[in-house]
């Protein structure tokens, strides 16, 4: 029940027409359950405010931005667009949204419900959803701890002093603005979001590897001979899995549209594992037993409350395809 109660959708983007992100499918994913979308659209030269504008929604609301090229380092200017779309918000709450992400609508009514329980509540300033993240095709998920059964906070109370924290993986609090903030306090809501984190043509792949290698100032990493092995040399075959669940109704004609699909059969596969990969692997493995603590590192967040039936990580509910933990 709404109940009077305000949602806001936020995200930001930038280049999504060269690097083919699913941006309209990922705001359309939502408008239905937000009374205002903010794009925070970051100066682009191959059509993507266009793009945006095209949805043609009275929702939605654009904010022009320039990113700034000094800012190289860690992801930082990811967390900073994902602000100023944030400090534009008007709602009780606001979902976060990636371009490349989206959500079933199927979580829909659950979703707005928990909004509503605990939009009075001053104990809780989040929601986390778990990530479902897909590889080379919409048929193919990543298997492996962080993106395997990973919670990430993606829906905030925009009043909060709550900010965008590191590369925009996640929001910490910062009552009055002061420098040093705390863990937001969230409601594991035990729903997915759709993490569409590489599903493009080589080409663009390549060219999202390339881009995204920018803003960490690192390398970009695997780069192939042979293009047509590109999805099959870049992650090796134990960290992926099928996925034979449904996807949410605004992706349904760019899943349609794809005419390529991995074989997780196929003898392309890289199977050696580097030692940060067997060290990866290792730690998927504890979770999977142990839980989701086993995961170590420090998280941003602080989790007062539940509504997921079986914290457990399932293999059976993966293999089934209707879920993935």
């Amino acid at each position: 029940m709404r109940l009077g109660m305000k949602v806001s959708g936020f995200t930001f983007v930038r280049d999504a027409v060269r690097l083919d992100y699913p941006i309209v499918e990922c705001i359309q994913s939502i408008l239905p359950i937000v009374d205002e979308f903010v794009v925070n659209v970051g100066a682009s030269d191959d059509g993507t405010i266009d793009l945006v504008r095209g949805i043609g929604s009275p929702k939605l609301r654009i904010v022009e931005s320039t990113w700034n090229p000094k800012l190289s380092y860690g992801g930082y200017v990811l967390a900073q667009q994902t602000n100023v779309a944030l400090f534009n918000c008007t709602g009780d709450w606001a979902i976060y949204l990636q371009s490349d992400e989206a959500i079933h609508e199927r979580d829909h009514a659950q979703l707005l419900d928990l909004m509503a329980r605990y939009r009075a509540d001053d104990g809780v300033e989040g929601l986390l959803l778990q990530r479902v993240s897909f590889y080379g095709d919409y048929g193919t998920v990543v298997n492996v701890h962080p993106f395997r059964c990973d919670l990430a906070c993606r829906v905030i109370k925009p009043d909060r002093f709550v900010l965008s924290r590191g590369d925009a993986a996640g929001f910490t609090v910062h009552p009055k603005y002061k420098e040093k903030g705390r863990r937001i306090r969230v409601i594991d809501t035990g729903l997915d979001f759709f993490h569409y984190v590489d599903v493009r043509s080589t080409a663009a792949s390549m060219a999202f590897v390339e881009q995204k290698s920018k803003y960490w100032n690192v390398g970009s990493g695997y780069k192939p001979s042979d293009l047509d092995d590109y999805y099959y040399k870049r992650l090796p075959r134990q960290f992926v899995a099928e996925y034979r669940g449904s996807h949410p109704a605004s992706m349904r004609p760019r899943i349609q549209a794809l005419t390529t699909r991995l074989d997780l059969k196929s003898p392309r596969w890289r199977t050696n594992l580097t030692n940060a990969e067997r060290r990866r692997y290792l730690r998927t493995k504890l979770v999977e037993v142990f839980g989701w603590r086993a995961g170590g590192g420090k998280t941003s967040r602080k989790i007062v409350g539940s509504h997921r039936r079986d914290r457990a990580l399932s293999r059976t509910l993966l293999e089934r395809g209707s879920s993935l933990c």
